[in-house]
């Protein structure tokens, strides 16, 4: 049997017991409201604030942000002068080939000779208004099949003509040609064309360049083309013997950009005046 004083001690424990339960029931719901971002009266609050304010923790978190800022975002290091000079030359030599591949199986470039393109393109002769200076032109032969009104760049195979020229389609192949040469009218199909680029000469004939009359009109031949210049009457071209009708082989390409002078640097459209 238990005296009174035995059962009072008892009692006590079970009191000082019986709180620390609630007081460490109390820390663990608090510290779970902390996790969730909330004081234990309710109200919101910023984690990163009670963070800040214990200087282990803060340290930890700071030295962490560190790793990752390294990590994630690395900083480059200072390249030396002769590193910076080899990258540079690395880009240039690059675009350089790029340029040199691209003129060499796309593009080609070109200098305008000669005065039988006045007043479109100029060859460098003082006789025509804008003639002083010679036309640089790209051309392309890529994908290229040749069109009525063109403006194309021809090798011709014969000994006469040691550099390329450079003529108008008028017809390809298949199609008919007739030329007016007194009224300088040239049909084709039975079409009178439209030429507004043409270098008229007021009070002369069209240079037929021993074209036999006869002759006309003239069908073009398969894989042919037949060409004439916009200076009519100062144009080696389809109506010369030594040429005749172009075989689309011979076709070097056609004129896409006009580059020098700098002042009508642009597209070279067909049928239009220059």
């Amino acid at each position: 049997m238990n005296t009174d004083s035995e059962n009072q001690e008892i009692q006590k424990d079970r009191d000082h017991s019986d709180n620390d339960n609630d007081n460490e029931n109390k820390i663990n719901e608090n510290n779970e409201m902390i996790l969730d971002g909330v004081k234990s009266d309710g109200v919101k609050f910023n984690t990163d604030e009670i963070i800040s304010e214990i200087p282990e923790i803060a340290e930890i978190k700071e030295t962490q942000e560190m790793v990752d800022a390294q990590y994630f975002n690395p900083v480059e290091e200072n390249k030396r002068p002769a590193e910076e000079l080899f990258d540079w030359i690395e880009i240039f030599s690059s675009a350089l080939l790029t340029v040199i591949l691209m003129f060499t199986f796309i593009f080609r470039l070109v200098t305008v000779e000669g005065p039988s393109m006045e007043m479109t393109l100029h060859g460098g002769d003082s006789n025509y208004p804008g003639g002083e200076s010679k036309d640089n032109l790209i051309i392309s032969h890529l994908l290229y099949t040749p069109k009525q009104g063109d403006i194309v760049v021809i090798q011709v195979p014969n000994s006469s003509f040691t550099t390329p020229i450079i003529k108008r389609v008028i017809a390809t192949e298949g199609q008919t040609v007739d030329i007016d040469f007194e009224n300088w009218k040239v049909t084709v199909d039975g079409v009178v064309l439209d030429e507004p680029y043409v270098n008229y000469e007021i009070g002369k004939y069209m240079n037929d360049d021993n074209l036999p009359r006869d002759t006309l009109p003239i069908k073009v031949g398969a894989g042919k083309i037949f060409v004439m210049g916009d200076n009519r009457n100062h144009s080696s071209d389809s109506r010369d013997s030594r040429i005749g009708q172009v075989d689309v082989r011979n076709v070097v390409g056609r004129v896409l950009i006009r580059v020098f002078p700098f002042d009508k640097f642009g597209a070279v459209k067909p049928n239009a005046e220059s």
